[in-house]
């Protein structure tokens, strides 16, 4: 199993890359958790104050005075701007903007938020494109040509091995450069969102062993994994399966997320948020593993007695809350922790 190193994600940090810094002295990453999901784009109202945007395309200006009618930015994941406005944009009056990114003026600009596949021939057209992609950027054939235009990626990079020098000259951002390996006649079989796959489907009957899998959201293995039908499975979000499949999975695993292996024959995926009272538990079988993507509640009612009857083990992405007494119990179980865990009423 290989794990990928840590990428930055702090636009602001010291020596951080001038075509991706912005404004203000302190990006936070809560500015990713902004409540507007939609890109603004010059045709909306675009002054006094911007805050709480997921991304601000302010790519449709082309005069410093324009930029001046916006009188401050706060809590903004991604700003875009012509890179001849990177003075005026500095001046304005910035707190908590997670990345700045700088285009070139003369570029076609695309911007997308989740996982984005492209070919390596459309990185290399006549028209200079910039592409600015805030989750993972998979780049499905090699990248022969230098790239026309510039990538600014907020996530990870999957490029075939051999086409890193021309993909690297043209990247900005925090983005981590990640290559595989490619191959003729390779399918590159892409899963974003929230899914259950079934340790079966890991043969990949109707594929070639040359294929790869990759990972790229919230995904729960489940069943017995036998045969594994791929060249490499890359995990670019967060992912478990059961530790009987270790053996078995670990050698073909690449992990640039999170990866937790759960113990108990009797799986439960918790993808969003929810509270768990002790009648739930009363319910469900004996020897199961949760498997926490969102925030969990445990109610007052829940005993630690019941918790260690019913729970095997706990794989934690999201945080768990629990009544003060129940934390103790909370801790041992959970043998996978990447989130938090506090006591209810805690500061």
């Amino acid at each position: 199993m290989t794990t990928a190193p840590g990428t930055p994600t702090d636009a602001h940090d010291a020596g951080a890359d001038p075509t991706t810094a912005g404004p203000g002295a302190a990006a936070d990453n809560t500015a990713a958790a902004a409540t507007d999901s939609a890109a603004a784009r010059p045709g909306d109202e675009l002054a006094g104050v911007i805050r709480k945007r997921a991304m601000l395309d302010l790519t449709g200006f082309t005069r410093p005075e324009e930029l001046a009618a916006i009188t401050g930015l706060e809590r903004i994941a991604v700003v875009v701007v012509r890179r001849s406005l990177a003075a005026a944009y500095t001046l304005i009056p910035a707190d908590r903007i997670a990345n700045s990114v700088f285009v070139p003026d003369d570029a076609e600009v695309r911007i997308h938020t989740g996982s984005l596949s492209v070919s390596g021939d459309a990185l290399a057209g006549d028209q200079p494109v910039a592409l600015v992609v805030t989750g993972m950027l998979l780049i499905t054939s090699p990248v022969t040509a230098p790239v026309t235009g510039s990538i600014s990626v907020t996530g990870t990079v999957l490029v075939p091995r051999g086409s890193e020098g021309n993909v690297g000259a043209a990247m900005s951002g925090t983005g981590a450069l990640v290559p595989y390996a490619w191959a003729e006649d390779q399918q590159v079989r892409l899963m974003s969102g929230q899914s259950s796959l079934s340790g079966a489907a890991l043969t990949n009957t109707a594929g070639q062993p040359q294929d790869i899998l990759v990972l790229a959201g919230q995904t729960v293995i489940t069943g017995e994994v036998g045969d594994i039908g791929y060249q490499q499975i890359l995990v670019a979000g967060q992912s478990a399966a059961s530790v009987e499949a270790q053996a078995s999975l670990e050698q073909y695993l690449t992990i640039l997320g999170q990866f937790g292996w759960y113990r108990g024959s009797q799986p439960r995926t918790l993808l969003n948020d929810a509270e768990l009272a002790a009648g739930y538990f009363e319910l469900i079988q004996p020897d199961t593993s949760l498997v926490v993507f969102g925030n969990l509640t445990l109610a007052d009612d829940v005993t630690p007695e019941l918790l260690r009857q019913k729970v095997t083990d706990i794989v934690l992405f999201g945080n768990l809350t629990a009544p003060a007494a129940l934390v103790p119990m909370v801790q041992a179980l959970t043998i996978e922790q990447y989130g938090n865990i506090t006591a209810a009423g805690s500061a």
